[in-house]
């Protein structure tokens, strides 16, 4: 069995520790709504399974009775448990076999069962290994410090989010931006792309390069930026137009007096605040900064070249002017002559 359990990892201690710790799993809050729910009641059904040895916490879960009993399909059974594999939190002691692929000489002929190990991981947990510090440390005032005080501990700064998700989202960012040796998306490079796959790849390496320059977008996760965002970068907006306009208004040289990294609970619904003034009312977007600048350069270097074309033409007319033969007094005279009769 030992074999078979991957470095830092061990037993679980408990079938309920198990189950905890599944729900701990970054991968586990991130996944979809029905992946989740589906998820969790296949684990849930795998530990009512018969076979369970607490002492080396292996069990033989019989996949008929798991479809039977449950309604699970055989084929999502398999893609259940190489889910669970992926995570960490189940290995294989033995595969399964069928009655015909038995060895003769052991003289069974029923099916075998396939046995899994339920794991857990082997550091602690308790701490969050996180580039975002949440401070715990409590402060008792002195006894008579100031009178009419309390000398109850007071915190010196917010506790923790109790979300599971929210933890999970944190530690998957921040996981991606603590590997970050270089830009991930160039911030003055729009996301435009040929495919629809290669799209979404810049949009996500964008967003996650957005969170990495805004500390307080590292509370959500990194597809929840990319789709706040995706107006914006289909309409030719770059990272450095993006955080222009969370901390500009549009169209004024006003800066918000707040930004989202005190105060702010739901992180996602401030992004959109502050992007959503950018936005016009017939459901367009304004020129993004980047798009102003590259605007009035065109039409400076317009203005350039008309100049430049009108100061060739006066030149050309100018050396393309004949003087007249005649003298301007005998014209003038000859004029005169006319005029009269």
């Amino acid at each position: 069995m030992w074999s078979v359990i991957p470095g830092g990892h061990r037993p679980a201690r408990h079938i309920v520790r198990w189950l905890r710790s599944i729900q701990e799993l970054a991968e586990f809050q991130l996944a979809r709504k029905d992946l989740k729910a589906n998820i969790w009641r296949f684990a849930n059904a795998v530990a009512q399974c018969p076979g369970f040895d607490p002492a080396s916490m292996t069990i033989m879960p019989i996949w008929q009775r798991l479809q039977e009993r449950f309604g699970f399909p055989a084929k999502s059974i398999s893609n259940y448990f190489r889910r669970l594999r992926d995570w960490g939190v189940l290995a294989v002691v033995a595969t399964g076999r069928t009655a015909q692929f038995t060895p003769k000489s052991s003289g069974r002929t029923e099916n075998e069962a396939a046995i899994y190990v339920l794991l857990e991981k082997a550091e602690d947990q308790g701490v969050e290994k996180s580039s975002v510090p949440v401070p715990t440390r409590a402060v008792n005032n002195p006894p008579h410090a100031r009178a009419g005080e309390s000398s109850n501990p007071q915190m010196d700064a917010a506790s923790p989010q109790p979300s599971l998700k929210r933890a999970a989202q944190r530690r998957e960012v921040n996981h991606q931006l603590l590997d970050r040796t270089e830009s991930l998306w160039d911030p003055n490079a729009t996301t435009d792309a040929t495919t629809k796959r290669e799209r979404r790849e810049a949009e996500r390496l964008a967003s996650l390069e957005l969170q990495f320059r805004s500390f307080p977008l590292q509370r959500i996760s990194t597809a929840h930026v990319a789709a706040i965002c995706r107006p914006f970068f289909r309409a030719g907006w770059t990272i450095k137009d993006i955080l222009h306009a969370i901390d500009w208004r549009p169209n004024t040289d006003a800066r918000y007096h707040h930004d989202g990294a005190h105060g702010v609970g739901n992180t996602g619904a401030w992004l959109k605040f502050r992007l959503g003034k950018w936005a016009r009312h017939d459901g367009g977007l304004y020129r993004s900064p980047s798009q102003k600048r590259e605007a009035e350069r065109s039409q400076r270097a317009a203005e350039t070249r008309a100049a430049a074309e009108r100061r060739e033409r006066a030149l050309a007319e100018r050396s393309s002017y004949t003087p007249p033969t005649v003298p301007w007094r005998e014209r003038v005279a000859r004029i005169r002559q006319a005029q009269l009769g």
